[in-house]
């Protein structure tokens, strides 16, 4: 596995701004997010998606934090040959809209790593398909595209994801990709709907967030950390269980809560997802999966 691989991996924030659109470029690349993604499509209307995707390869070539990637048009339609033209040969990631096998298997002639998004009701149904295919590197849910097509109303606590979420999350598992990234909140303004959005994401499993405004990365990474009571914890349950493995034991209790190896494998994720916070890999070529 590369460096831009292993940045991609940990990031938290995916920060989308439109292809043409120069400020919120500069904007997205000094905004503290992890990965920006330079959108070709809904973000850009017909008239300057030339002129987006001009932009790609500066964008992509300038180097350095954040991880680069770039949200295509279907990649069937002929604004998306154009776009994957564009990518190909670049150091960036490609996001599939909708994606489904076929136009995920399309966006791979590109040579680029792919992003697959879960937007309609056969994505959702293919979705360990997807997560398998050997250029997908992650899944991400579209959750407003989803939303219109299966007549989703969402609600605060997030009831009406849960089931998708869920499937990306465990088709994510047994394709052993990272986990699955969450829809943005649309929310722009409001930090609390943020946060309870996406603490609803993490409880699920999902470890990044598409974040639509610089002014929502912040929340994103906080979020979506362990806390230091939840890092601690940790360190004491693998503590603890070295002494029982030292001892020939392989059940113990910690702060009144049983340890054994399950229990002490996830204390083991927690503590790697606390380092990977301060993690800041050097940019490079993107390889295979």
């Amino acid at each position: 596995m590369d460096d831009a691989q292993t940045a991609l991996d940990a990031s938290r924030s995916f920060l989308i701004f439109p292809g043409d659109d120069d400020r919120k470029r500069d904007r997205a690349l000094t905004s503290g997010a992890d990965a920006v993604i330079l959108d070709l499509e809904d973000g850009v209307a017909g008239a300057g998606k030339d002129e987006a995707r001009r932009r790609i390869a500066p964008f992509a070539e300038s180097g350095g934090a954040p991880v680069r990637l770039v949200r295509v048009n279907d990649p069937a339609s002929a604004e998306g040959e154009r776009d994957l033209a564009a990518v190909s040969g670049l150091p960036v990631a490609v996001v599939v809209p909708k994606a489904s096998l076929g136009s995920v298997t399309r966006a791979a002639q590109a040579g680029r790593p792919v992003v697959a998004l879960v937007e309609d009701g056969a994505g959702v149904r293919d979705a360990h398909a997807l997560a398998e295919h050997p250029a997908v590197v992650a899944l991400g849910l579209g959750s407003a595209d989803l939303g219109a097509a299966l007549g989703l109303v969402p609600r605060e606590d997030g009831l009406e994801l849960a089931y998708v979420r869920s499937r990306l999350v465990v088709a994510s598992a047994a394709a052993r990709i990272r986990p699955p990234l969450d829809g943005p909140c649309l929310a722009v303004h409001d930090p609390v709907a943020l946060e309870r959005e996406t603490s609803v994401a993490r409880s699920l499993g999902l470890r990044g967030k598409v974040c639509i405004h610089p002014g929502q990365v912040a929340v994103v990474h906080r979020v979506l950390a362990p806390t230091a009571d939840e890092v601690a914890r940790a360190r004491r349950v693998v503590a603890a269980w070295d002494e029982l493995q030292a001892r020939g034991e392989a059940v113990g209790v910690v702060d009144g809560v049983l340890v054994d190896l399950p229990v002490v494998l996830r204390a083991r994720g927690i503590i790697e997802s606390d380092e990977r916070e301060h993690f800041n890999a050097p940019y490079m070529e993107w390889g295979g999966r």
